[in-house]
C-alpha cells in the first residue's frame, strides 16, 4: 500500500511538471505572435514529449512491481500490443507497456487480488462457523 502512495505522489508531481511545461509553452507561443522563434518552442514541446515518456515509464516500473509482488508473468517484450520502445537518449532504449499492456496487466492483478480474498472468505467463514457451533455446544451442555 505504501509503494501505491509513493507512486501516486510521483505520478502527481510529474502531472504537474508537465501541467506547468504545457503552460510555459502557450505563454512563448503566444509571446512571438509569429515571430522567429529560434527553435524556443520545438524545445518545449521536445521536454514535453521528454517528460511524457518519463511519466508512461514510471506507470511501467510500477505495474512491473505489482505483478512481481503478486508473482503475475510479465507480458511477452517482442508482443507489440503490450509494448512500446522508446529513446531515452544515449542510445539507450526503454520499453513502456502501452494501453493494452496495463489492461491485461491491471486484470491478471485485480484476478489475484480476488483469488487472495476468496480465500480468507472462506477461512473467515470457516472460523467464524466454528465459534457459532461451540457456543451452541456449550448453551446446549449448561441446560
Amino acid at each position: 500500500m505504501l509503494a501505491y502512495f509513493k507512486y501516486r505522489k510521483e505520478l502527481h508531481s510529474l502531472n504537474k511538471e508537465a501541467a506547468k511545461l504545457q503552460q510555459e509553452y502557450k505563454d512563448a507561443e503566444n509571446s512571438y505572435n509569429g515571430e522567429d522563434d529560434r527553435g524556443h518552442l520545438n524545445h518545449l514541446a521536445s521536454q514535453q514529449i521528454e517528460l511524457e515518456i518519463w511519466i508512461d515509464y514510471r506507470k511501467t516500473l510500477y505495474f512491473k512491481s505489482k505483478a512481481d509482488s503478486l508473482l503475475i508473468p510479465m507480458p511477452a517484450l517482442d508482443d507489440t500490443t503490450m509494448y512500446t520502445s522508446q529513446d531515452v537518449g544515449e542510445g539507450s532504449n526503454v520499453n513502456i507497456l502501452t494501453l493494452n499492456g496495463i489492461h491485461y496487466l491491471k486484470s491478471k492483478i485485480r484476478e489475484e487480488h480476488k483469488a487472495k480474498r476468496e480465500v480468507v472468505a472462506f477461512y473467515f467463514t470457516l472460523c467464524t462457523g466454528l465459534v457459532g457451533a461451540v457456543i451452541g455446544l456449550v448453551s446446549v451442555l449448561k441446560k
